[in-house]
Parts: structure tokens; C-alpha cells; sequence
């Protein structure tokens, strides 16, 4: 074992040996080449059981990554183009003043839908055949293309709806057939099986909140059903992956069109960039502040996370289970970051 990679283990260790985590995946490539898949910790607060490098977490908004590099796939198969109207492919969408969304103002937050429609509880987000057609007949709750919102719950049945329409697959199927096998990737699931489910995921502990909402994705109902907003599950090996794939060895995606996802995308009003959520064309972009498209990915609401750094040729993979009162600011992130000698990131 290298000490590079020596040093990564010892920080998953101490931050679970200190309670900051309760289980967690490392998985680091660069250059193309496998660094370390690495694990450390708990499936639940119970410790009874260990996490493996096969585990799976769920990753919640890590899965908009996956779903944003799917539609950019299918735009450079010529499926779809950027200036499209939604309803070109979605005719439902076409009704109460989102007649003229345009497919980038999905993928940048500019939609106006970015609450769940109200008529559905919670476990109906993750079903297809109920969130689907409630946001298509959904108004929208800002002016369309103006300040971007974040589309926490929605972003990824928008997007994904429109993937399977752009294509005609199946959104699962697509998934496997355009991004997921190519790839080789194995160990990421928009809906896993009660088998996977009843094997032992990653349960999310929250100790140290245990009315937070985010400990409802437990749920099979949620784990088990298909929103990729936030319902998805994988290992950091698979994260890991998929941006690998991203960078320019392996050119998944053309340059013009990474450029053109990683470029920020904001009206001229919106120009608060304190905040974590500066977005391109559906990737989260983590900076540095002057160089915002330098490293680009997504990140999740307990703490995992996928993303790429073009300088270093760094594609990373990280995935926890446990609450924690600093998010988005994560000091097991921050070790490891201090470790690679990359900037931290706020998501």
C-alpha cells in the first residue's frame, strides 16, 4: 500500500474511530488509472455489521450527476438539443405557462418546478407513474429561465422523463444500455431490489438527529422506487467511475460539450455565487472560486459525493452514511482533500 493511499485509509478510520462517521467509501482515480477503493466503518449505529467496498449507500443528490450525463449523451447522439422546448418531447408538459421551458433551463435549476407537487406524500416521490404526471400538469413557482432554484426532489424524474422520451427506453434500461454498462460500472441503482435491500445497505444513522426528514429514506419505499433526484444507492468505486470517464482520457462526453455543461449557467440577476449551488448545464461546479469548471460533479444531503478535477486528473468517489450537523461542510471530505492536495468543496 502506497502512503498515499495509507493516509486515506487512516483518515476513514479515525473519523469513524472518533464518531464522525459511522460508515464510509473512498474510491480515487487519476489519470484513468485506480488509485485506492477503500472502506472504513458501519452499516448501522448497531455496528454489527462492516461496510465493504461493495456496499451501498444512498447517495441522494449524487444521482443528478448521473442523470445529467445520460441527457448530454443523448444530445450528442443528435435525440434531443439544448434549445429544444420540453413539450417538443413531452407533450403533458405543455400547460399552466411551461409551454415554452426549454430543455437547458432543466438543467439548470431554471425550471420553476423545484418543490414536489403537494399532492403527493412522501413515498409517492419515488414513484414514477404518480410523480411524472403531477409535474407535468405542475405551474411553476418562478419565472421560467430567470433565478436559478434548486430542484432537490424533481430535478431528476424531470430529467430523466425526458431522457426516456428523447430515446424511447425506459429510463432503468437506458441507464444500463448507454451509460452504466459502457462503463463498466456495477454498483450504482435507481431503485435496488429487497434483496439488495434486505442484504444490508448503508442505513443512514441519525444519531445525532433522529427527526430529521432524512432519515425517511430508509424507506424500501424510497430506496426501492425510481426518482433519481434522490432516491439512488451505490459505491464510491462506481461514482468514482463514472467521472473517470468524464475526464479527458476516456472522453465519454466531447470537450465541447463538457465545456459547454461546466460553463455557468445564471440570468444576469442572479449573481450571488456564495452559496454551493453554482450549476452549469446540470453539474454542480466546486471551484476553485475563480476557476468554477475546474472540478465539477454533485454532491448529496448526507455527505457523499462524485466529481472530477480536470487540473489534477483526480476523479473521486465518496460515500457516508451518518448525519452531520456541519453539512455541506464535511471534515472527512476535508481530510481527504488536504490529503490530495485539492480544494474543498461545499455541497
Amino acid at each position: 500500500m502506497s502512503d498515499l493511499v495509507s493516509k486515506l485509509q487512516a483518515a476513514l478510520d479515525d473519523a469513524v474511530a472518533s464518531g464522525e462517521e459511522c460508515g464510509c467509501q473512498l474510491a480515487v482515480y487519476q489519470h484513468g488509472q485506480l488509485l485506492c477503493d477503500l472502506s472504513a466503518g458501519y452499516t448501522t449505529p448497531e455496528k454489527t455489521t462492516k461496510v465493504t467496498t461493495e456496499t451501498l449507500f444512498p447517495i441522494f443528490s449524487v444521482g443528478k450527476g448521473v442523470v445529467t450525463t445520460l441527457l448530454h449523451h443523448l444530445a450528442e447522439q443528435e435525440k434531443l438539443r439544448y434549445e429544444d422546448k420540453v413539450a417538443d418531447y413531452w407533450p403533458e408538459y405543455a400547460c399552466n405557462g411551461k409551454e415554452e421551458t426549454r430543455v437547458w433551463q432543466l438543467l439548470s435549476h431554471r425550471a420553476g418546478l423545484y418543490e414536489v407537487p403537494k399532492q403527493l406524500d412522501f413515498l409517492e416521490w419515488f414513484d414514477w407513474n404518480k410523480v411524472i404526471p403531477a409535474l407535468a400538469q405542475s405551474a411553476p413557482l418562478d419565472t421560467i429561465g430567470g433565478m436559478h432554484h434548486y430542484h432537490a426532489h424533481t430535478y431528476g424524474a424531470l430529467v430523466g422523463h425526458l431522457a426516456e422520451l428523447a430515446d424511447g427506453r425506459p429510463l432503468r434500461q437506458l441507464l444500463q444500455e448507454e451509460l452504466l454498462g459502457p462503463m463498466g460500472i456495477d454498483g450504482l441503482f435507481f431503485g435496488i431490489s429487497q434483496e439488495q435491500y434486505d442484504a444490508g445497505v448503508a442505513f443512514i444513522d441519525g444519531t445525532v438527529a433522529p427527526n430529521d426528514s432524512r432519515v425517511l429514506f430508509n424507506q424500501f419505499g424510497c430506496l426501492g422506487g425510481l426518482n433519481p433526484s434522490s432516491n439512488g444507492c451505490a459505491n464510491a468505486h462506481s461514482l468514482a467511475k463514472l467521472y473517470m470517464n468524464l475526464l479527458p482520457e476516456k472522453q465519454y462526453l466531447k470537450q465541447e460539450t463538457l465545456k459547454n455543461a461546466t460553463t455557468l449557467c445564471r440570468c444576469p440577476e442572479d449573481t450571488n455565487l456564495n452559496a454551493w449551488d453554482k450549476f452549469g448545464l446540470g453539474y454542480a461546479l466546486c471551484g476553485p472560486q475563480d476557476d468554477l469548471s475546474r472540478m465539477f460533479g454533485h454532491g448529496g444531503a448526507v455527505g457523499s459525493e462524485g466529481f472530477c478535477d480536470q487540473e489534477t486528473g483526480y476523479a473521486v468517489g465518496f460515500t457516508k452514511n451518518k448525519l452531520n450537523r456541519t453539512h455541506p461542510i464535511h471534515p472527512t471530505r476535508n481530510a481527504i482533500s488536504d490529503i490530495l492536495g485539492i480544494p474543498h468543496r461545499i455541497w
